[in-house]
């Protein structure tokens, strides 16, 4: 299931401000030298921001996972079929986490990221990560990037230089996200508000280095609704971008923090009770009531036919024709009726 290693050393400066020198000497102990927070720096801009950017109702999303979206794995691989996906009628295109994986703990996953300001080599360089947006924007798609905020990899920099920023218990020992299985990755601390500020200047350094319209916040659900607030806010101020922001969840007060999108997995499930399991199809309408809870104006419900989920638990459409009769499977089904649609 489902992106600073040096990102406070690049992004952020802290200034300490000193008292100015008397030729008296006190004989009280000096005061605590004042602190200022952290303030963000804008990285210089790439490129021309898109004009382009669909409004939030007339986007069509097309998820890259670019490790099987073609033979070489890498962004080249991804820029040489933006024709084939804007021929789908496409138009943004959704790159899954970009970022280095750690290697401690590690499963190999994308959603465990080691520095949320570097792309991994995996996939190419920054130069190849703008050549990418750079064709999709003279194609007239955007590109939304994969964020994964809740949690990041066991060498992370952050893990040592600021614990702190961290879930820990009574011992001091950070831990992995409560309540699941992700043993990979560590849980971060939304209570600490200098994390909260590394993270959101890492965000919105993506928009301006390399021109991207926008993000998918994996596991939106996790983190608090007031810290999506701020992130939203935040980049909402980014004046000369008009971005798409898609929480990965379906928490329905995620609208209220702001977001274009949530997710609708209860939707994906109805396919299955309606087509498959003979629900009424009356099933759409109560789903499209509950999902739609909380939305003002514009604000959607995406609907998806498939992602990097539902290929990892049923396997690609093409596997699931090629596999028949043995059947796929989906954790949102019953053992006994997982199948192919």
């Amino acid at each position: 299931m489902s992106f600073l290693k040096t990102a406070f050393k690049r992004s952020l400066a802290v200034f300490l401000t000193t008292g100015l020198l008397t030729s008296c000497k006190s004989d009280t102990p000096d005061a605590p030298v004042p602190v200022t927070p952290p303030v963000a720096t804008t990285p210089p801009q790439y490129g021309t921001p898109f004009t382009g950017v669909p409004n939030r109702e007339d986007a069509m999303l097309y998820q890259v996972n670019m490790r099987a979206f073609s033979q070489n794995g890498n962004f080249a691989g991804v820029t040489a079929r933006l024709d084939s996906i804007k021929a789908l009628g496409a138009n943004v295109v959704y790159l899954m986490p970009i970022y280095p994986i750690g290697d401690v703990r590690s499963v190999n996953s994308p959603y465990a990221v080691k520095d949320y300001t570097a792309v991994s080599p995996e996939f190419g360089t920054l130069t190849d990560l703008r050549t990418l947006v750079d064709a999709a924007h003279s194609r007239g798609l955007s590109v939304l990037l994969d964020w994964v905020a809740n949690h990041t990899s066991w060498d992370n920099a952050w893990v040592t230089q600021h614990p702190e920023w961290y879930l820990r218990n009574a011992a001091g020992v950070i831990q992995s996200p409560p309540n699941t299985n992700y043993t990979d990755v560590a849980q971060l601390n939304f209570a600490s508000a200098p994390m909260r500020l590394a993270m959101i200047a890492a965000m919105k350094s993506w928009v301006y280095t390399a021109n991207v319209d926008g993000f998918r916040f994996d596991y939106a659900d996790a983190p608090p609704l007031d810290f999506w607030k701020q992130a939203v806010d935040t980049l909402r101020n980014v004046k000369s971008h008009k971005l798409l922001l898609l929480a990965e969840g379906n928490r329905n007060a995620n609208f209220s923090a702001g977001f274009d999108y949530t997710f609708g997995f209860n939707f994906y499930g109805g396919f299955w009770d309606v087509y498959r399991r003979n629900a009424a199809a009356t099933t759409f309408d109560e789903l499209n009531t509950s999902e739609y809870a909380g939305a003002t104006g514009t604000q959607q419900v995406v609907r998806y036919i498939t992602n990097h989920d539902v290929n990892g638990s049923d396997g690609t459409p093409w596997r699931c024709l090629a596999a028949k009769p043995e059947p796929c499977r989906h954790s949102l089904l019953p053992p006994a009726t997982k199948e192919c649609l």
